[in-house]
């Protein structure tokens, strides 16, 4: 069996610990036949005296067996009773004993894991129920973001099945497109909840690689955002490297990864917002997506790329799944690659995404 340095030391540490406690039993014990040889040795073969070593030879090892109990076992009682309180969900910290056992120098290693495993518990308590509560409003969140089209389909349906007034076909176009909108925003919010459920069940970001040319294919996304309604008055630009970048990657999941990126600077910022993609080739593809805009605090460029989280800000509500940035995170993570969020309000946010190149020739 492998020992470890640490292990070495703890082994070697009970050793010396118990030889010397052997040592001062031995002398304990040998106190009464001391004491007897040099006081009451003018009748050596009275019965008497011999009853009495006896008597106070086994006095002292029950003593002195107490005291190893106390010594030894309740520092290990102390460890059991702590191992039972993490085992039970409680993972407060103990509180520090006015007088300290000496042989918990004996135990420190167990004490040194039992506290980090105490504050990590206390921190993955914390997170879960961080977590626990994000999902909570999350799913409140997709609740209402469901019902609102739904409401919207069905009133106006309603009003285009009433025979109470007779409405023209502008109005008629007017009402079926507003329900294709709704429907159409319906249907993002489940193709979300797929993707990101999907992507954790299978290693569908593997499938479907091949080699991409970088500047090419960003343009084309950036085209697209540039189209939305919402980015008629932004400006947006891409600055590229002389060179031309290749990676291997699922076009479709990057293209999904990418517009996420560019929507969210787009969707999240004021009109007039100047929004940049920024190529540049080192040991990795790096995809630099700066804007200028409104920036994030602390707490939102934390938990940014977790699932369920929408942001603590209140300046104005913007629909969204919530699922977004967590898509991000998982199509490029599982490609070999990262991301990265740089922010603060007022002076705009950065995403940096690093990507592997392509592995074949060029």
């Amino acid at each position: 069996m492998k020992v470890t340095l640490s292990e070495g030391k703890m082994i070697l540490r009970f050793t010396l610990n118990f030889i010397l406690h052997q040592i001062l039993m031995f002398l304990l014990m040998s106190v009464p036949s001391v004491f007897y040889l040099y006081i009451f040795k003018q009748n050596p073969e009275e019965p008497t005296y011999y009853t009495l070593i006896a008597v106070s030879t086994l006095a002292l090892y029950f003593v002195y067996c107490l005291f190893y109990g106390y010594y030894v076992a309740l520092p290990m009682a102390d460890i059991i009773l702590r191992i039972q309180r993490l085992a039970k969900g409680n993972y407060e910290a103990l509180p520090k004993r006015r007088f300290s056992n000496p042989a918990n120098h004996l135990y420190r290693e167990v004490y040194r894991n039992l506290a980090a495993l105490t504050e990590t518990l206390q921190q993955e308590e914390k997170r879960r129920k961080e977590f626990e509560k994000q999902r909570q409003e999350w799913a409140a969140g997709v609740t209402h973001d469901l019902k609102t089209p739904l409401s919207y389909i069905t009133g106006y349906t309603d009003m285009l099945l009433s025979k109470q007034h007779p409405w023209t076909e502008e109005e008629k176009e007017e009402f079926l497109c507003i329900m294709k909108e709704k429907a159409k925003y319906m249907e993002e919010l489940i193709n979300d909840l797929g993707l990101a459920f999907q992507m954790e069940q299978s290693p569908m970001a593997l499938q479907g690689m091949e080699k991409i040319e970088l500047a090419e294919f960003m343009r084309r996304i950036l085209a697209e955002a540039a189209s939305m309604p919402k980015a008629r008055e932004d400006d947006l630009e891409i600055q590229v490297s002389d060179s031309p970048i290749y990676i291997q990657g699922n076009r479709k999941l990057l293209h999904r990864a990418f517009s996420n990126l560019l929507v969210n600077s787009i969707v999240h910022n004021p009109p007039g917002t100047k929004i940049t993609v920024q190529l540049a080739e080192g040991q990795m593809a790096e995809i630099q997506i700066a804007d200028n805009g409104s920036g994030m605090d602390e707490e939102d460029t934390k938990h940014l790329f977790d699932r369920y989280y929408r942001g603590t800000s209140t300046d104005a509500h913007v629909g969204g799944t919530g699922l977004g940035m967590a898509i991000v995170k998982q199509i490029i993570t599982a490609q070999g690659g990262s991301v990265q969020v740089e922010s603060e309000p007022g002076k705009g946010t950065v995403f940096l995404v690093r990507l592997p190149h392509c592995l074949q020739s060029a």
